[in-house]
């Protein structure tokens, strides 16, 4: 498979896009309506004005056969996308389509329809409610496997920017900073942590949430998806910082329930935890925008337990609650488990 290799241009906040990387105009869309007994006959002429209007590229009106179902057969292939809809017109003299009723009144509604059918394709026409991130399950899906491949690289001391720049090298999906990030991206600080081994799309989301910034896929100008460095909008989505797991943190990772001997004595947090991640082989990630946010350095405070048999799912919450701080178990794309630690005030 030819990557597409992506270069994030900190003063353009522009990527640029991958050489024949072609996309398909918009789809095509024809219509079959099937008439259900008691439809006015008048109301024929009103639809078809209406749709011929929207520049349908085809229309049929007949009388509904035993099995009629609103349906969208696609055609054609992703080149020249055409897609055969079959919709009912009602008695009550409605239309009803897969993921939509109009009446002859709802112009501008079956207007948007229409164009999420052309541009977006059936998933997005039928949906209910928005997809998440716009993008369809198939979209989806190769995001997230796309961005389960591990970091190749160590990103510590790197420049925030060149830590991106060698992640996205991996990747089948170009990597793109807006400009507001972009400009925040050449202020940042070095990388502090080595995030090599976590699946790209944690890694990534974690690196930026750092910074303030956030990872998004989406769809470009050409329809095509791509990795959007951004800063975070209230009420949107963003890629997280790893996923909640399928199964209970005892099955994950065993090893959080194994029962030691354990002793902590006024020790930064730091250190206890480098300790803890390094004896579990468990990546400890922190929540950094929300402990500056509350002022709190994890290498400044400092953490005690007496001694105790006990196991380190609970080491790990008596040390983290002296600093105000709750972790929960999540696992990165490629499934791996993680540790997210971040404050008990939560934004």
């Amino acid at each position: 498979m030819l990557r597409r290799t992506a270069v994030v241009l900190i003063m353009l906040g522009v990527c640029c896009p991958a050489v024949g990387a072609l996309a398909a105009g918009p789809a095509r869309v024809s219509f079959e309506l099937a008439t259900e007994q008691g439809f006015p006959a008048a109301a024929t002429q009103q639809w078809y004005t209406l749709l011929t209007d929207l520049d349908v590229d085809g229309l049929r009106i007949r009388a509904a056969r035993a099995g009629d179902q609103p349906a969208i057969e696609a055609t054609g292939g992703a080149a020249s996308p055409f897609y055969r809809v079959t919709g009912l017109l009602t008695a009550r003299n409605e239309l009803v389509l897969p993921g939509g009723k109009f009446s002859v009144r709802d112009r501008a509604k079956l207007h948007q329809w229409l164009t999420r059918l052309r541009e977006d394709g059936p998933e997005h026409a039928q949906a209910r409610k928005p997809l998440p991130f716009g993008l369809s399950s198939a979209e989806l899906a190769a995001a997230h496997k796309d961005l389960a491949r591990p970091v190749p690289i160590s990103t510590a001391g790197l420049k925030l920017s060149e830590a991106l720049d060698k992640i996205a090298a991996g990747l089948d999906t170009p990597l793109v900073a807006e400009r507001a990030a972009a400009a925040a991206l050449g202020r940042a600080e070095p990388v502090s942590e080595d995030v090599q081994g976590i699946s790209s799309g944690t890694a990534l989301a974690y690196l930026l949430r750092a910074e303030g910034l956030a990872l998004e896929p989406r769809r470009d100008t050409r329809r095509q998806v791509e990795y959007a460095v951004k800063l975070p909008i209230e009420g949107q989505p963003v890629w997280p910082v790893g996923w909640p797991p399928e199964v209970k943190p005892a099955e994950l990772l065993p090893e959080l329930f194994e029962f030691l001997n354990a002793e902590i004595d006024d020790v930064p947090l730091s250190e206890t935890l480098k300790v803890i991640g390094e004896r579990l082989e468990l990546p400890i990630l922190f929540d950094h925008h929300a402990l500056v946010r509350e002022g709190i350095d994890i290498h400044e405070v400092k953490v005690s337990l007496p001694p105790r048999r006990t196991f380190y799912d609970k080491v790990l919450r008596a040390v983290l609650s002296q600093a105000q701080l709750t972790s929960e178990m999540r696992v990165d794309e490629a499934g791996k488990p993680l540790l997210w630690v971040t404050t008990l005030k939560r934004k």
